[in-house]
């Protein structure tokens, strides 16, 4: 009979293994305290690369936004309004310092010219339109806001004022009123119209209500155009009933 097989320690199929010395060991130990250290190292090298880009990408996103604030800031219009008055000589004085262009307050006078000049360019028609009402309601346009340049728009593809037509209008104002309400305006004229094929003329009898305020000029154009920044924010036309 075979004699029992008794397991020993450190041995393979019963063969001894070969003594590893300690200096083998520290190699070993070290090795792998060097592996560590470098993999330590290249992971602080990636964390530290990331930071760097974020950083970058931080700067370049607040470069682009001071850009565009300062595009954007460069297309406003920074208007402003002095008062001036001439002296006994012909000479311009200034009255006070210069204001904001909306901090200055427009006296009535100003605000009824401009209802004027806006119920002349809407109601008025000739017969070759095409090139000159079309400056006419460019210019109303820019006296025109918020909600009344909708209702203006309407009326434009209602009316097609840019068409020639067969009727022909001309305005007389008669007066330009304030009314109770603050920013309110009643403006009343006469329409004299004709039509190629009844060359009579007829006469009618007009009022609008405007309620005017202020607005930011967006362009120098516009600046130019309406140096005051006003603008009708609504209005109602309406003929009188039985005319003159």
């Amino acid at each position: 009979m075979s004699q029992p097989f008794a397991p020993q320690p450190g041995a393979v199929d019963g063969q001894p293994l070969a003594s590893v010395e300690d200096e083998e060991w520290r190699r070993i130990e070290q090795a792998y305290k060097e592996i560590q250290r470098r993999d330590d190292r290249a992971e602080y090298r990636a964390w530290r690369r990331e930071r760097f880009a974020w950083a970058l990408m931080l700067v370049v996103v607040v470069q682009l936004a001071v850009i565009v604030y300062q595009w954007w800031d460069h297309r406003k219009v920074q208007a402003f309004v002095q008062v001036v008055q001439v002296d006994d000589k012909g000479k311009l004085v200034q009255l006070g310092i210069p204001q904001d262009l909306l901090a200055y307050q427009p006296p009535d006078g100003v605000w009824m010219d401009m209802l004027g000049e806006w119920v002349r360019r809407v109601r008025w028609r000739e017969e070759d339109a095409r090139v000159h009402a079309k400056e006419q309601w460019a210019w109303v346009y820019r006296h025109t806001c918020g909600q009344a340049r909708r209702l203006l728009q309407t009326i434009e593809d209602k009316e097609q004022p840019f068409r020639p037509g067969k009727k022909l209008v001309s305005v007389e104002l008669r007066s330009i009123t304030k009314t109770p309400v603050p920013e309110s305006y009643q403006v009343l004229w006469t329409e004299r119209s004709t039509e190629r094929s009844a060359p009579m003329v007829k006469e009618s009898l007009w009022t609008g209500t405007f309620s005017v305020g202020r607005l930011q000029l967006p362009s120098l154009t516009d600046a130019m155009e309406n140096r005051l920044g006003l603008c009708v924010t609504a209005f109602d036309l309406s003929p009188q009933p039985g005319g003159l």
